[in-house]
Order: C-alpha cells, then sequence, then structure tokens
C-alpha cells in the first residue's frame, strides 16, 4: 500500500514570510547601495537634501485666505457658494541640520524595521516548529511571544514617527509644537498581533492535551 505524503500544514505560511523576507531584504540592499553610490538616491530618510513633512495646520499664505477665485471656480467645475480648503501642507527645509535629518529618518524608518523584524523572527519560530513540530509548550510560548513583540513594535514605532515628526516641525515653523506630529497605527496589525497572543495559549492548552494523551498511551 502506497503512503500518501502529508503536506507540511506550516508550508504555506513559511513560502509567504520567505517571500516577504526576500523583499525586504532585497529592497534594503538596493537602497544602501543606491544611497552609497548616488547623491540624488535616498532610503528611509538618508540621501535625501531636502527635509519635508506634511503639517494639518493650514498656513494662510499656502491657502490664499481660504477663498476660492471665479477662475479655479470654473476649471475645478465647482458651482457656487462653494470652496475649498487644502486639508495639509508640505513643509520643506531646505538646509536642514543634522539634527533636522535624523528627526526626518525616525519619521521613516521604525515602522519598516519593525516589519522587517517581525517577518525575520516569524522565520525563526516556523522553522522551530518545522523542526520540533507543533504540539509543544515551547513553540506556544514562541508564538504567544511573537505576538505582545508585534504589538509593543507596532505602538513603539508609531510612537517615535509621531514624536520625530512634531520635532522636525517644530525646527521648520515657530507655531508648530513638538507634539503637533500625525500619529498612525496599522489596526490589521494590532489585531494580529493579538491573533498570535491568542493563538500562542490556545497551543499552550494543545500541547497540554497532547501530552496527557501520549502519556495515556
Amino acid at each position: 500500500m502506497a503512503k500518501t505524503k502529508t503536506r507540511d500544514p506550516l508550508g504555506p505560511l513559511d513560502v509567504i514570510t520567505a517571500i516577504f523576507a526576500g523583499l525586504f531584504l532585497t529592497a534594503l540592499l538596493i537602497g544602501v547601495i543606491a544611497v552609497t553610490v548616488s547623491d540624488n538616491a535616498s532610503m528611509l530618510g538618508f540621501g535625501e537634501d531636502d527635509v519635508c513633512v506634511t503639517s494639518q495646520s493650514g498656513y494662510a499664505s499656502v491657502q490664499g485666505g481660504g477663498e476660492t477665485s471665479d477662475v479655479d471656480r470654473q476649471l475645478d467645475g465647482l458651482k457656487r457658494h462653494v470652496t475649498t480648503f487644502p486639508d495639509s501642507t508640505t513643509v520643506c527645509d531646505r538646509e536642514p541640520t543634522v539634527w533636522a535629518k535624523a528627526l526626518n529618518v525616525l519619521t521613516q524608518a521604525p515602522t519598516f524595521v519593525a516589519f522587517l523584524g517581525f517577518i525575520l523572527l516569524a522565520r525563526r519560530t516556523i522553522t522551530y516548529a518545522q523542526r520540533n513540530g507543533l504540539f509543544s509548550h515551547a513553540l506556544a510560548e514562541r508564538v504567544e511571544r511573537l505576538g505582545w513583540l508585534l504589538l509593543l513594535a507596532l505602538v513603539g514605532s508609531a510612537l517615535v514617527e509621531w514624536l520625530a515628526e512634531g520635532l522636525l516641525l517644530s525646527t521648520m515653523a515657530t507655531r508648530e509644537s513638538w507634539a503637533s506630529g500625525s500619529f498612525g497605527v496599522s489596526v490589521p496589525g494590532i489585531i494580529g498581533a493579538y491573533g498570535l497572543v491568542s493563538i500562542g495559549r490556545i497551543m499552550n492548552r494543545a500541547a497540554a492535551l497532547q501530552a496527557d494523551a501520549d502519556a495515556t498511551i
């Protein structure tokens, strides 16, 4: 009787994390090489001559007093009594200091580093599971720890980017405070992180049941 080949239950997850890890690392390598050899290339804030950041505050000089001219109204197809207001303004410093350049990097790099670190740790966890089996307390603890690390990384990177953006704005415009940056965190990422924590706890109970079954046999 021919033996049926058992499929690796972690195979699809192994493949997709390998693809993303390869893409992230390739993009990082290409970016580093481009920034090193070219004066015009930039990556995650590195190599940028001008430092720019988006402010949610309005500026009268940019908005033109908030009134839409008749010419612009006709070009945009706006009806009478309808006007437009820009919801954000891009503020740029053409002679940034070293401090401003560092803050500019911190407004972009943390999220990339967080996701790259998560992918690499996920790869290690998958490899551990393939070598040692799916039903073990050690694997369950690794999965739960991975979820908590992802949660902390997402929130921490969002806080760093928010603070860096606010500080960068305050170096360019006196009306902006250090807390004027925009805060954004991935809601699906937060849900996924808590999902990993729950999966780890479920796997911990499954490992206990498997240990009882093995002891009974």
